[in-house]
């Protein structure tokens, strides 16, 4: 790679449905655009069953989306036949959250790292094994580890050997799922300081998706905040946290926890429930939980709009009103 910025991965139109009883569908993730470019994380916010991990398994392809397309390095993925996917595995890995169940617990470290070595870049034994031992010092562990099962390490150390995994093929892309949240409090910044300086050493990108908005603020760049399979907002994430301009952002930001003592927050509470993905309002989505609604709100699905320099929203109320901390 060289230094000059280009786009790694980029979504247009991505979307995902899953049939259910009477002809229905669950709408998952529904018209879905990003653009991340190399040594950036792009964050990826949102309340559980958003659709954040639906997006990072359509980008590669282990869930088939509906419609949309995606590019990594400027390839299409979507049009990429089931035998070509090796290739995409090159250029995108993933890191899943529980690495209990993303590592066989009959294999070693040696036979879970040297099986992508194997598969995808063709080593030797030899030059596999000096690749592995490469790895996992790379992520902070020691060759003695490379004997040791998955239940011999502790939480940590097993979520490093997945980084160790995903970093074995030399992608150009990591899909982080939630990779801290099932690790203690104590080990979390460990594993977070690794992937950043992972970052800086390999020029990475990151699309990141937590719903830890303290998480967002320290590791990420760019930031979209989902809600029922829909981006409403996005930018850059000093941006959106000082100036959050749809009533979802606002609601989440109001809602974390303040890391100063005495600090208090002006509180937005969205009513009610989040509709049923299978069948969402017409409009916006968060129309009947949002105290800002207007009647003209459920008419049709507002767009993204620019509110300032690559900052995004999907609220013309709060545009037209002016109505933003």
């Amino acid at each position: 790679m060289n230094g000059a910025p280009y786009t790694v991965l980029r979504t247009r139109g991505l979307a995902k449905q899953y049939p259910v009883a009477g002809g229905r569908r669950l709408v998952a993730v529904d018209g879905v655009d990003l653009a991340l470019d190399a040594g950036r994380t792009l964050a990826l916010v949102g309340e559980s069953g958003s659709g954040k991990s639906t997006i990072a398994r359509c980008v590669v392809r282990l869930v088939e989306p509906s419609a949309g397309e995606v590019w990594i390095n400027g390839r299409a993925v979507h049009a990429m036949g089931r035998g070509s996917l090796p290739e995409l595995y090159r250029e995108a890995q993933m890191v899943f959250q529980d690495p209990n169940g993303s590592l066989n617990p009959r294999m070693t470290v040696r036979q879970v790292l040297h099986e992508p070595l194997r598969l995808h870049l063709k080593l030797d034994r030899e030059r596999r094994e000096a690749r592995a031992r490469q790895l996992v010092e790379q992520v902070g562990l020691t060759p003695a580890h490379l004997d040791r099962y998955p239940h011999e390490l502790s939480g940590g150390q097993r979520q490093r050997i997945g980084i160790a995994r995903a970093l074995a093929v030399e992608p150009d892309l990591l899909i982080l799922d939630e990779p801290t949240s099932s690790l203690d409090v104590s080990v979390r910044g460990d594993i977070l300081a690794l992937l950043l300086r992972l970052q800086r050493e390999m020029r990475l990108a990151y699309l990141f998706i937590t719903h830890d908005l303290q998480v967002v603020r320290h590791v990420a760049d760019d930031v979209a905040v989902m809600y029922l399979g829909g981006i409403v907002e996005s930018g850059p994430v000093a941006e959106v946290f000082a100036r959050p301009a749809h009533p979802y952002t606002r609601a989440l930001l109001s809602a974390a926890p303040v890391p100063e003592w005495g600090v208090t927050r002006t509180r937005l509470r969205l009513a009610g429930e989040i509709p049923s993905p299978i069948d969402p309002p017409p409009g916006c989505r968060l129309v009947g939980r949002c105290p800002l609604a207007q009647p003209g709100c459920s008419a049709a699905r507002p767009p993204l709009v620019e509110v300032s320099p690559g900052h995004l929203s999907a609220c013309p109320v709060t545009l037209t009103a002016g109505d933003r901390p």
